[in-house]
């Protein structure tokens, strides 16, 4: 192997850790996120953690996209997670009106919901930033009609392995 090719591997082996790192952070703040008793509270918020966290993954790659680019990739991305992720997020915010028990376990669903939410998101995106390095899609791709199938398989993969985690 060239030293060329050992030191973009290294880069992207680098790149990615960073990345991994950015969403282990946000899952953990979507999480708490999550938990607030307020039902339908938590929504704004979860979109605009996890547009925060899809820029910080472009700025550790290094890919220039607008924010409104990115929101759209997050919305396409839950609209695929399909009726599963709409669902439980509208019985647990229900959950969140009855007060007491119901107002915790809906925070605790909630919480949980939104963490592995966030994980497959950002985990998913990492998996696009990735073909955009090494070539295989191009940043104007990204916010394409081709971008978002991309993100929108990549996305319900990677809900499927958070779930069995």
């Amino acid at each position: 192997m060239d030293l060329n090719k050992e030191l973009k591997e290294l880069e992207l082996t680098e790149l990615n850790e960073k990345a991994e790192n950015a969403v282990a952070v946000a899952v953990a703040s979507t999480a708490v996120t999550g938990f607030v008793p307020i039902p339908f509270a938590d929504a704004p918020l979860l979109i605009a953690q996890q547009v925060a966290l899809m820029a910080s993954i472009c700025a550790i790659y290094k890919i220039d996209i607008e924010k409104d680019g990115l929101k759209m990739l997050a919305t396409a991305a839950i609209g695929a997670g399909g009726a599963a992720v709409v669902g439980k997020t509208l019985a647990t915010n229900l959950l969140k009106m009855i007060p007491g028990v119901g107002t915790a376990a809906g925070g605790v669903v909630s919480g949980g919901t939104a963490g592995v939410v966030t994980l497959a998101m950002g985990k998913a995106f990492i998996e696009v930033c990735k073909m955009v390095k090494v070539g295989k899609l191009s940043e104007a791709d990204l916010t394409s009609s081709k971008g978002t199938e991309i993100m929108k398989q990549q996305f319900r993969e990677q809900l499927i392995k958070a779930k069995k985690k």
